[in-house]
């Protein structure tokens, strides 16, 4: 049967810790002679280039969002293209190629047959990464979480905030799982909230949000947030 992998792009910092973070029977990358490529499970029900590159790119923006809770240094990576591995070990490189024509991206692929063979180290315990690609591919509320979490801003940690404690039962319920200290919370959403303490990166403009006494750093935030992550991780799992 033949094998599909996403040819990866991206800072080769980023690209090198790859084979190291992905390497389960679900999903892997491995180091080709200086080519990253992913390869899934998912892959193998999958027939044409197309069809494995649009599912390679889902998975993708999937690995960047863990990958940003992962490291706070992560520079998205990309799919540069799609290899088709042969039974007798032949390989068919299907480039994409983007060409931008008023403000709209046109893919177009290329087909080149290269002889190579590679084998895919695998193993069973998931490492940080796989674990947290797990359970946002089995739970819609985690990759929402992620998928916020990795943008550095107030807002956007309000709302990782707002998919934990709706996933939770409310924010009595969130309160009570005692994940984090309750004053520590309750100064979080103040901050975050109002536009006195925050200006523009608040995410409200109402004057009734008013700013509390004590203050709290955007890194202290975010801190925080990566704390009740990690306990409400424990509960998916």
């Amino acid at each position: 049967m033949s094998k599909w992998l996403v040819i990866l792009k991206g800072n080769k910092f980023d690209l090198e810790d790859l084979p190291s973070l992905l390497r389960s029977q679900e999903f892997n990358v491995t180091n080709n002679n200086g080519s990253y490529c992913l390869w899934s499970s998912e892959f193998n029900s999958l027939i044409s280039a197309d069809e494995v590159r649009e599912r390679g790119i889902a998975l993708i923006k999937m690995v960047n969002d863990a990958a940003r809770l992962y490291r706070d240094d992560w520079h998205d990576v990309a799919v540069d293209g799609i290899t088709c591995v042969e039974d007798d070990g032949n390989r068919h490189v299907y480039l994409y190629e983007e060409v931008t024509i008023t403000a709209r991206a046109k893919v177009s692929a290329v087909d080149v047959l290269i002889s190579a063979s590679g084998s895919q180290p695998v193993t069973d315990q998931p490492s940080p990464l796989e674990s947290y690609l797990r359970l946002a591919q089995n739970h819609k509320p985690v990759a929402d979480a992620l998928h916020f979490y990795r943008e550095d801003s107030w807002v956007n940690l309000y709302k990782v905030y707002e998919v934990v404690r709706d996933d939770v039962g409310g924010e009595h319920a969130l309160i009570k799982k005692d994940w984090v200290p309750k004053d520590d919370l309750k100064l979080f959403t103040q901050i975050a909230q109002s536009r006195a303490a925050l200006g523009d990166d608040a995410r409200h403009a109402s004057k009734k949000y008013k700013p509390p006494s004590q203050s709290m750093s955007f890194s202290e935030a975010k801190s925080l947030i990566k704390s009740i992550l990690a306990k409400w991780f424990t509960t998916k799992s």
